[in-house]
């Protein structure tokens, strides 16, 4: 599925990282809806092999916070010794996800 006008971008945190995704306001309550099942299926490991939440292969725990225009789901590495590796691969899914549409499989 595509969420039209959908651009996701990846921020370092000091404590891991975070996929941002902005969207037009007639997406933005699917996305919103979407990046919480996108955190869910991270958490709890559950869900199609080809789903963005079950993507993540760093061991982590997710969140998600609402921001004006979309989503920001914020990763924390389970050990800080992961910090870096989560840090690029939320940047690698944010490059493959760009331009200007999300693909979220859920």
């Amino acid at each position: 599925m595509v969420e039209a006008g959908t651009a996701v971008t990846a921020e370092d945190t000091v404590d891991g990282g975070a996929l941002v995704f902005v969207t037009s306001p007639a997406s933005l309550e699917a996305v919103r809806k979407r990046t919480a099942t996108l955190a869910q299926m991270h958490n709890q490991h559950s869900g199609p092999g080809d789903a963005m939440g079950m993507m993540i292969g760093t061991k982590s725990t997710a969140v998600v916070e609402d921001v004006p225009t979309g989503s920001r789901v914020v990763f924390t590495p389970t050990s800080p010794d992961d910090l870096g590796a989560l840090q690029n691969e939320l940047r690698m899914h944010a490059g493959h996800l760009q331009p200007g549409s999300c693909k979220m499989a859920m």
